[in-house]
């Protein structure tokens, strides 16, 4: 007569303890989890509808266009890449202006390539339903819907996702993570010093506060203008980027808790966690930065009507490829510094 296996006692007890031991992390997890929610439940989101029903006729423009639009195409996505629109403003009493800054941040995983494209605020561009007018004006008019559609209708290309940060947002990270550094040359550091009435910046590397770093990123007043300025907006989030690597989870909540405020999204919180652990995922050292339009493709004006220096685009498709590659391309690092070279040799031929 066989006799039926009885578990021991310690083998009991070693069962217990994993039950035990599931039962503990299941709740951590659990606490984790509605920890997290709580903390992205505090980042604002945008109304219902972030566009204005508001009179489509804005202050006219001449019948001459001073630029050959070329046609888009129908703006797609494309699997396995993610392209959220970073736009700065200086809110005032509630009240929304113009785009001070306009930055495609793009997740590619399909090439794990991280890349930041800025878009002038001066282009001018093709506003639906109103008149052409600068790319910086349809966030004004319309708020992210509009100025989302003005990117697709002009450029062909899908944002999936935006994040409004107001400038104090910005201020109050730099000064969370204790100040950045970095390096100046002389006139810049003589225009902030003006501006906050100091004399503590000398050329060479300096350690930003908050508002230097604000001013620093927003001066168009010194070098070449606007081109400039959208290269310093792109230094100062990569020396932030490379800073919040290394920063500890303690103070990367404490970062978190400076901004969330002054931060406002339409995604949820489950689409933020998504892409944020993609993002986390692929590891990478560096951002790709880039800038449209590309040099060679676009001529400055006085006015064009009642539009003041826009900034107009001579060879739409060259960027419109460009910006692809720059999102999209196999090696988007390399192949798009590739794209910008060799369009810009096209156009000045």
């Amino acid at each position: 007569m066989s006799i039926p296996n009885v578990p021991s006692k310690r083998t009991k007890l070693i069962v217990r303890v994993l039950l035990v031991v599931l039962l503990v992390l299941a709740l951590l997890v659990g606490a984790l989890y509605a920890f997290v929610q709580v903390k992205l439940g505090a980042i604002n989101r945008f109304s219902s509808g972030t566009s204005d029903d508001g009179d489509s006729s804005t202050s006219a423009v001449s019948s001459w266009e001073p630029t050959e639009w070329a046609e888009a195409g129908i703006a797609t996505s494309v699997d396995g890449v993610v392209n959220v629109l970073l736009v700065g403003q200086d809110t005032r009493d509630g009240e929304r202006s113009n785009s001070d800054t306009m930055i495609i941040l793009s997740i590619n995983r399909n090439t794990n390539q991280i890349s930041m494209v800025s878009l002038m605020r001066d282009i001018y561009v093709q506003i639906p339903g109103y008149e052409n007018n600068k790319l910086n004006s349809a966030y004004l008019l319309g708020g992210c819907d509009l100025l989302d559609e003005t990117i697709a209708t002009n450029f062909g290309v899908v944002i999936d996702y935006n994040v409004e940060v107001d400038f104090t947002g910005f201020k109050d990270i730099v000064d969370t993570l204790g100040g950045i550094d970095v390096e100046m040359y002389q006139e810049e550091a003589d225009y902030i010093n003006g501006k906050l009435k100091q004399d503590t910046l000398t050329e060479g590397v300096n350690h930003l506060t908050g508002e230097e770093a604000l001013w620093y990123a927003r001066t168009r007043k010194v070098g070449n203008a606007d081109f400039e300025r959208t290269e310093r907006q792109r230094e100062v989030l990569e020396i932030i980027y490379e800073d919040l690597k290394g920063a500890s989870w303690l103070k990367l909540l404490q970062v978190y808790d400076s901004v969330a405020d002054n931060v406002t999204t339409d995604m949820t919180n489950n689409q933020i966690l998504n892409i944020a652990f993609s993002a986390y995922s692929m590891g990478q050292n560096e951002l790709n930065s880039y800038r449209l339009p590309i040099d060679g493709t676009w001529h400055s004006e006085d006015s064009v009507g009642s539009v003041v220096d826009p900034l107009v685009i001579d060879d739409w498709t060259a960027n419109q490829q460009t910006l692809w590659s720059y999102l999209y391309g196999e090696d988007s690092g390399t192949d798009a510094d590739s794209s910008a070279e060799t369009s810009s040799a096209e156009v000045s031929e």
